[in-house]
């Protein structure tokens, strides 16, 4: 059997993007909502799944319901609470107390906030993301153990390729990345439909996937990981911490989408950090 080969270019903006960031996410405002609005939440109570982080112990509640709304109800929605991107074609609640602007980049510019390169067609591709507070400082090297294996020499040759020699120094932020992917640009990269995003995923995070949950002919595809790092510096202490990871993928007519969401137990930010991140991730949904 002929085993495909992996564009250079997907892959580059899968490790910076489901990688190499280590984010999280923003929660609940009150606000005043249309009725349809609360149709809109109403509808999401209907089917939900408690997809839990063995290591960190936080448990993220996901409607396993329908992740669409038509263009009429996203219209109806409260534009003082909800983003509704039609040009791209989803909802995501508005940034919230404690947290930064909603900020669109691409695939490009979030690899040289990383100090990486990126190449091929998706380095144009957009990129929504929503930052809590100030970042973590975290210093890695060739000697940092994840999950308490040592890293393979591949891995850390593609860490120098991106980022140059150790030690590889981050700044990590509590945050929400949504990654839009055209399907004119992905489809030459081999990425067909959503079992292929899904995959080319699970090469990059391999050994760190606890759990995986779809169904046949699934709206979408939910990947919950979580990665412990030994021999780094956190601020500039030794020291070892816990990432939980979520990982939502959608997929519309002309486009896929990837929602990550990380959580840091060990960042000492408020525990309504937490009740924010379930907020984004209810209220992320793809327009019809």
């Amino acid at each position: 059997m002929t085993v495909k080969k992996r564009s250079p270019a997907i892959q580059t903006a899968l490790i910076g993007l489901l990688g190499s960031v280590l984010t999280v996410i923003g929660g609940l405002c009150g606000a005043s909502i249309s009725s349809l609005s609360t149709i809109y939440e109403l509808k999401r109570q209907s089917q939900r799944i408690d997809v839990a982080a063995p290591v960190g112990g936080q448990s993220l509640s996901i409607d396993t319901g329908s992740i669409f709304l038509t263009r009429q109800e996203a219209a109806a929605l409260d534009s003082n609470r909800y983003y509704v991107d039609f040009e791209r074609g989803f909802v995501l609640h508005r940034p919230l107390v404690g947290w930064n602007k909603q900020e669109e980049i691409t695939v490009g510019e979030q690899l040289a906030d990383e100090k990486a390169n990126c190449q091929g067609s998706t380095c144009t591709q957009p990129v929504f993301r929503i930052r809590y507070g100030a970042p973590i400082e975290i210093e890695s090297d060739r000697k940092t153990q994840v999950n308490g294996q040592p890293i393979p020499n591949n891995l850390l040759d593609i860490s120098e390729q991106l980022y140059g020699l150790p030690p590889w120094k981050g700044q990590y932020y509590s945050q929400i990345l949504i990654n839009y992917f055209s399907k004119e640009v992905v489809l030459p990269l081999g990425m067909r439909n959503l079992s292929d995003m899904t995959l080319q995923t699970i090469r990059i995070y391999e050994g760190r996937i606890n759990r995986i949950i779809a169904s046949n002919g699934s709206q979408f595809i939910i990947i919950q990981g979580s990665t412990s790092l030994d021999g780094i510096r956190v601020n500039g202490n030794p020291t070892s911490i816990t990432i939980d990871r979520w990982l939502l993928f959608a997929e519309a007519e002309n486009a896929f989408y990837t929602v990550e969401i990380q959580y840091m137990v060990q960042s000492g930010q408020p525990l309504q950090v937490w009740d924010d991140l379930q907020t984004y991730v209810e209220s992320f949904r793809v327009i019809k």
